[in-house]
């Protein structure tokens, strides 16, 4: 996996086993009450309504309203996701379903891509409620007969953008995304989700040769997600949910066929699935500007939680939930995609500064780090996310904030002192869903 490190920038799905954590945080005394992240201290502005620390995740709500659920469904035996709806807003998700002009659309494809996005609709929607946020999840564009899908021919042969035989994603990134743009308008404008039909049957490493899983943002109002239309594929993809519901809890093997998740050889079903829908949640975390947070990996989606999504829906299996971490969710729920309430009229980012004078790297790798961050008289924040830039590539801290104001002393630990020096970025949002970002390089003495 990758990571968004901004706007225009790609977040890639990669291969490869689970990366422990890479960072250990000392523990110091908070005036600011709990926090996801190191020692805290915070002066000025209301320290009310800071998140529970990282190291756990709420159970997720599984009480739904009957009508979320056919009348012959089996509730007992799963967690019903809740259903896609019009919420009328004015930020909505575009889902694109692009076939190349040597290739032919998946059997019942729009039924398929309201599986995937049912599903990771309803993890964002849950993962935020949990946290306390206020959210009716994302919102789709419907036409008069459901969910809208757009059918787009490309003008090229599938090789064209997979670069096969060599199969370089960022190639498809680079050749897909503008004739979507082309037909439907910028990135910058508009929030896609598009799935490629590009890969090919023969043998792979790993899933299929030319797979993609991609994601970035493009600024306020829109971004793209890309991913390889395997994930559609019979024996992956339902066109019901119930069906899909089913093939989660299937461990029937995969002949011939590795997912990354487990990494074994004829894999079974359900870890496709997971790393196919999951990767959906993963890579629109990147689209909404979200970075990686390795801090957790079973359980963080922005880590690699996301392989474990039908932690989520099969109560017998006595597993963690999967979610966005306290730190992702802070940024996350003020997403004008994903907030209550629409945008304010307010189009100004909050203030952020970065203190230089107190970097103080020890033999230990200890770190301090002063930020203010001002929303102005009328402003109100949102939250707030400190990350480390690779090879750290991970969240070291963030919260929920209230109130205009806020300024915090923060402390980390490194493992060991840095052979190089530490890029760190800050992301700051207020409730209107303007976000600011900075970026500071923390030199190393020899």
């Amino acid at each position: 996996m990758g990571v968004n490190p901004g706007p225009g920038s790609v977040g890639s799905f990669e291969a490869g086993p689970h990366e422990p954590d890479e960072l250990r945080f000392r523990s110091t005394p908070s005036q600011a009450g709990d926090t996801d992240g190191p020692g805290l201290t915070a002066v000025g502005g209301n320290p009310q309504g800071l998140t529970t620390p990282s190291a756990d995740l709420p159970t997720p709500s599984v009480t739904d309203p009957a009508s979320d659920r056919p009348a012959d469904a089996l509730p007992s035996r799963f967690l019903w996701p809740l259903p896609l709806r019009d919420l009328g807003k004015s930020h909505k998700v575009r889902l694109v379903y692009f076939v190349p002009a040597d290739r032919q659309p998946a059997a019942q494809y729009r039924a398929k891509i309201q599986t995937v996005l049912t599903f990771v609709n309803d993890i964002y929607c849950r993962s935020l409620r949990d946290q306390g946020y206020v959210t009716e999840g994302l919102d789709f564009y419907f036409s008069s007969d459901g969910l809208e899908v757009l059918l787009l021919r490309g003008d090229r042969p599938a090789a064209y953008y997979s670069g096969a035989p060599d199969y370089r994603f960022v190639r498809t990134w680079q050749t897909v995304l503008p004739e979507v743009e082309r037909h439907y308008g910028s990135a910058a404008e508009n929030l896609y989700v598009i799935f490629v039909e590009s890969y090919d049957p023969g043998p792979a490493p790993y899933e299929w040769p030319g797979g993609v899983a991609l994601g970035a943002r493009y600024g306020p109002g829109g971004g793209a997600g890309m991913f390889s239309a395997w994930i559609l594929r019979d024996e992956f993809c339902a066109p019901t949910i119930e069906g899909q519901l089913a093939f989660l809890a299937d461990d029937t093997p995969i002949a011939g066929r590795t997912a990354l998740g487990g990494g074994g050889p004829d894999s079974p079903r359900y870890e496709f699935i997971e790393d196919g829908f999951g990767a959906v949640l993963h890579e629109m975390g990147h689209a909404f500007g979200l970075p990686h947070d390795k801090r957790n990996e079973r359980q963080y989606i922005m880590g690699n939680g996301f392989r474990h999504l039908r932690h989520n829906y099969l109560p017998a299996l006595q597993a963690a939930p999967i979610g966005f971490s306290p730190a992702s969710a802070a940024i996350l729920a003020w997403s004008p995609f994903l907030a209550a309430l629409p945008p304010a009229g307010d189009t100004r980012p909050p203030d952020l500064h970065i203190g230089t004078e107190g970097w103080s790297p020890d033999a230990a790798g200890t770190i301090s780090l002063s930020l203010r961050i001002d929303d102005g008289p009328a402003g109100s924040l949102g939250g707030y996310l400190v990350y480390a830039q690779p090879p750290l590539d991970t969240v070291l801290a963030g919260s929920r904030l209230v109130g205009a104001y806020w300024q915090a002393t923060l402390d980390f630990t490194l493992p060991s002192r840095p052979a190089e020096p530490v890029g760190l970025k800050v992301l700051a949002i207020d409730r209107s869903g303007n976000l600011a970002q900075q970026e500071i390089t923390l030199p190393i003495e020899p």
